[in-house]
């Protein structure tokens, strides 16, 4: 049966394959398509907002990130450290540049968005290495961004969210083997928005195989761009590429997942979430019925969208709570 669209959604979709051009498996084109893709659904920057360019030091050189600060939020500011979707091959500062802008605004709490290596230039793990520097520094270092450091949240879109799922478990490992020494290490909530996260083969990866925006074969052709050939069974065990197949889901912080109906990857939140807290973690989540990958850049044209990320705007609030 073919996916029916609220009308809105039928044109966000027709607009964004407008810019993939002809089929092809070459990243550079992929590239060029998404950033022109981008470009084209990116709004004015909110009013009342402060936003800087930054870096941190990473292991090949400086890793850049943005800053978004609501300008009457008082310091030290409750922070949501965000990792941009695009499959780990494609995205940067620029391309979520509206979507961190207003979730600082709308939420009333400091973004910082990392421009992590991509792919295929970058092999896994360069970009979830990346990630854990950038968040090893700010917990480090909080008052490099006035950060209140028991406030310090993770989150990210698709591959962006992987990353941030990723980094959590391996900030929950560090922690527990340092138990006997003085660790400030904490995060106070996880955001995972359509996030990849399984290597299992769950359902929606069949039953959503040819989802408007993404497939699974593209899913799989991200993964192999990422790793530099195919996944092997070796690579389903490791927590930094699948986070749900870690062994232990416990001492975690809370979360608010939030997938996609029309999606492969839809039943990775639900599966991620049960794991959680049968672990004894705080999880909250939604699938969001009518859309699909991606939906993030018709908030603004959707009313099902726009729905969807006041729920996100929301659900980041609770986190962020004292």
């Amino acid at each position: 049966m073919a996916t029916i669209l609220d009308p809105e959604l039928e044109t966000f979709v027709s607009e964004s394959e407008s810019f993939s051009g002809p089929e092809t498996n070459d990243f550079s084109v992929i590239r060029e398509g998404y950033n022109r893709m981008t470009r084209y659904f990116q709004a004015p920057h909110p009013e009342g907002l402060q936003i800087e360019n930054g870096a941190i030091e990473g292991l090949e050189g400086d890793i850049p990130v943005r800053v978004y600060r609501p300008a009457a939020l008082a310091s030290p500011c409750p922070t949501l450290l965000y990792f941009h979707g695009g499959g780990w091959v494609v995205g940067n500062l620029d391309s979520h540049d509206s979507i961190t802008a207003e979730l600082a605004k709308e939420a009333n709490i400091q973004v910082i968005a990392v421009d992590y290596r991509l792919a295929p230039e970058h092999l896994f793990p360069a970009a979830c290495d990346d990630s854990w520097t950038v968040l090893q520094s700010l917990l480090h270092a909080p008052e490099l961004f006035s950060i209140d450091a028991k406030r310090l949240l993770v989150g990210g879109d698709s591959a962006g969210a992987n990353l941030a799922a990723a980094i959590t478990l391996l900030l929950r490992t560090q922690n527990a083997a340092n138990k006997s020494s003085d660790s400030t290490a904490y995060l106070k909530g996880q955001l995972l928005i359509y996030p990849a996260l399984s290597s299992e083969n769950l359902e929606s990866r069949k039953t959503q195989a040819k989802a408007p925006l993404f497939t699974t074969e593209e899913m799989d052709i991200y993964l192999q761009y990422y790793l530099g050939r195919a996944v092997t069974e070796e690579d389903k065990k490791d927590l930094r590429l699948f986070p749900a197949q870690a062994q232990d889901f416990s001492n975690l912080p809370p979360a608010f997942l939030t997938a996609a109906e029309l999606d492969p990857l839809a039943d990775d939140v639900p599966d991620y979430a049960n794991k959680l807290v049968s672990a004894g973690t705080k999880a909250d989540y939604l699938v969001e019925p009518g859309l699909m990958h991606g939906w993030l850049r018709a908030r603004h044209s959707s009313p099902r969208a726009a729905a969807a990320f006041a729920r996100i705007v929301e659900a980041l609030k609770k986190l962020a709570e004292t």
